[in-house]
């Protein structure tokens, strides 16, 4: 069975847009691995979308694509209900934000890796001892 990678936000928007990193995220979605992510990545990757729509001057059309396009890419969305007591508690015992806990939390719960751009969140995760589960897309990302 393949190996489970949690998609952040941060990585799937570098699928959908060309930015640094996008080649890696491409990488990360053609390999054998079955990306997972919680729901509330479809709000994250519509408020990205958006944000590009309104500062960058990206076709609406082209955005919104982006975003359904997610589930051709994500095999499963975990439901926030099942994930949003362990992601409080690890946003307020770490310092994370609720938003990137929900990923670590989800990582955790099914022995996944969190695949970020996010070098932040990697360092928080680390600090807490929670390294194992996230991994930067830059330093190759695949578990």
């Amino acid at each position: 069975m393949a190996a489970e990678v949690v998609l952040d936000a941060s990585v799937a928007a570098k699928l959908f847009f060309l930015e640094a990193g996008s080649e890696a995220a491409r990488a990360l979605a053609l390999s054998d691995a079955r990306l997972i992510a919680p729901d509330l990545l479809w709000i994250e990757m519509a408020s990205i979308a958006a944000r590009r729509v309104r500062t960058d001057g990206l076709d609406q059309a082209r955005a919104g694509r982006a975003v359904s396009a997610l589930g051709e890419i994500v095999a499963e969305f975990h439901p926030m209900g099942g994930l949003a007591d362990h992601a409080f508690a690890l946003a307020a015992r770490h310092g994370m934000s609720a938003y990137d806990a929900a990923y670590v939390a989800l990582a955790e719960q099914r022995g996944a890796v969190v695949v970020t751009a996010d070098a932040r969140l990697v360092a928080k995760a680390r600090d807490a001892g929670l390294g194992a589960y996230v991994r930067l897309l830059e330093d190759g990302g695949r578990p």
